[in-house]
């Protein structure tokens, strides 16, 4: 069951995607575009078995009851699950990882979450922990967001195609697949995660900075910044698609970070660092 009417998520989403957004943050912590380009696009880590199969399984049953947002993206239909809590104006909460890296001081963002979401809120601080634990996490505090994306596929829409490429409105973004990389049953594929460093033209790869990433599994992770797109996906057993819907099911955390730190990230991830 969808629902038409309009949801705090609609704005929290509307900000998250939104370019002019980016630049309020950028103006904020006075960071110059000059500046910005010297380090985005430059980090991209696989994080495997990020968020547990429990955890999924579970989640899952929340998604399938919760309403979503509808909105198109260059013509392609997507939803954006409502998990978000009615009254919640913030786009960011604080969470705070202790000496050990445990994930804690999480009372703020649980209360974000609407009613009949825990397991999906439970499986966001697996990620988060999860991402967390890659970056060496202890001690830290971070602003993060978590949302989950539908992407639904039926008669009417057989591929989801030239998706653009733009910027999130985060220092940090990790995205966890949730749903299987290829569903042989209907011969479903696609959705890898292209990245790339931006040129003089705002939103525009430079070519020769193009990296492209699969997912393996439900649960497998990317960690990046930057410029980036999700490539084409598509159904080729179309006859199945009258039986029922494919779908591709992803996570997305973002972390809002400083500058200095994005930079100095960069500096000491070494070899795991695939950008």
């Amino acid at each position: 069951m969808y629902s038409a009417g309009p949801f705090q998520e609609d704005l929290i989403a509307a900000k998250i995607a939104n370019a002019d957004y980016i630049e309020e943050i950028l103006i904020s912590q006075k960071v110059t575009e000059s500046e910005r380009k010297n380090y985005a696009g430059k980090i991209i880590v696989k994080v495997p078995n990020s968020v547990s199969k429990l955890a999924m399984e579970k989640a899952h049953q929340e998604i399938d009851s919760l309403p979503t947002w509808k909105f198109l993206n260059n013509g392609n239909q997507m939803q954006r699950v409502n998990i978000r809590a009615e009254n919640v104006n913030r786009v960011f909460s604080t969470v705070t990882f202790d000496e050990n890296g445990k994930l804690s001081g999480t009372e703020g963002f649980d209360q974000d979450f609407a009613p009949h979401t825990e397991s999906i809120n439970e499986m966001c601080k697996e990620a988060l922990q999860s991402m967390g634990h890659q970056l060496n996490w202890k001690n830290f505090t971070v602003k993060v967001h978590c949302g989950v994306l539908r992407y639904i596929f039926t008669p009417a829409q057989q591929q989801i195609c030239n998706m653009p490429w733009h910027k999130d409105a985060s220092s940090l973004s990790m995205t966890t697949l949730l749903s299987p990389y290829v569903q042989q049953n209907n011969g479903f594929s696609g959705g890898a995660l292209s990245n790339a460093e931006e040129s003089d033209t705002k939103c525009v790869p430079v070519e020769e900075t193009i990296k492209t990433f699969e997912y393996k599994k439900p649960g497998d992770s990317i960690i990046f910044n930057g410029l980036h797109k999700v490539e084409d996906m598509h159904v080729s057993d179309v006859d199945e698609l009258t039986k029922r819907p494919v779908e591709r099911r992803l996570l997305t955390c973002y972390a809002e970070l400083t500058e200095d730190y994005v930079r100095n990230l960069i500096a000491t991830l070494g070899e795991e660092n695939l950008a």
